[in-house]
């Protein structure tokens, strides 16, 4: 008896283990559950990214903490967005140049502005703008929203993700263009055949 309670403990353990680390979860040799299955890349792949993203981050961090703390990072399919701000167009390069460096990156989107000051002080109402997108996105039934990630620095909306249709990709940014407060949208959006829609 006290070794059957061992033995689920240590499934119910894994379980949890693998959902820390991916949106999926494997028990026995039943199904597999979570929201990769309504994404349209594998959950191995997002695993992929998460990794390529932290390895990514590290590569920054070893220019300069501050430097780190100012450029965000989002991960696709091993493509990566950079986005936010670096006192010089210097330090922008060499951003660039360690992240094409990490083994795994496939291609570098270099959209980080030249500024002595950080976005912090727009942060809330980028926040905003984000979070008005993404629950819209989600509302719309036309919408695999799980597969866009979105991103706002200074009023301007980064689409990133994979589109199931040209159609699609058109909604998602016109979403994001009535959204009260944005300036832009900038699309790096990939349409599930391959070919960059932006």
């Amino acid at each position: 008896m006290l070794w059957r309670f061992f033995h689920i403990s240590c499934l119910c353990l894994l379980a949890w283990g693998l959902t820390r680390c991916a949106p999926v979860a494997i028990i026995g040799s039943g199904a597999v559950v979570g929201v990769s299955a309504l994404r349209e890349k594998s959950a191995i792949e997002t695993v992929s990214d998460t990794v390529l993203s932290a390895k990514v981050s590290q590569a920054i961090y070893k220019i300069s903490p501050d430097v780190h703390a100012t450029v965000g990072v989002n991960v696709q399919e091993g493509e990566v967005l950079l986005t936010g701000v670096t006192p010089t167009d210097d330090l922008k390069i060499r951003v660039e140049q360690a992240v094409w460096r990490v083994r795994g990156v496939k291609q570098v989107y270099n959209d980080v502005a030249i500024s002595d000051s950080p976005p912090i002080k727009n942060y809330p109402k980028d926040a905003w703008i984000t979070s008005q997108i993404k629950t819209k996105l989600l509302a719309n039934s036309k919408i695999r929203s799980l597969n866009y990630s979105i991103k706002t620095v200074n009023n301007v909306v980064y689409i990133f993700g994979i589109a199931r249709s040209s159609e699609e990709l058109d909604t998602a940014c016109n979403i994001a263009r009535k959204v009260k407060g944005v300036e832009r949208v900038m699309s790096y959006v990939r349409l599930k055949d391959g070919i960059t829609a932006g």
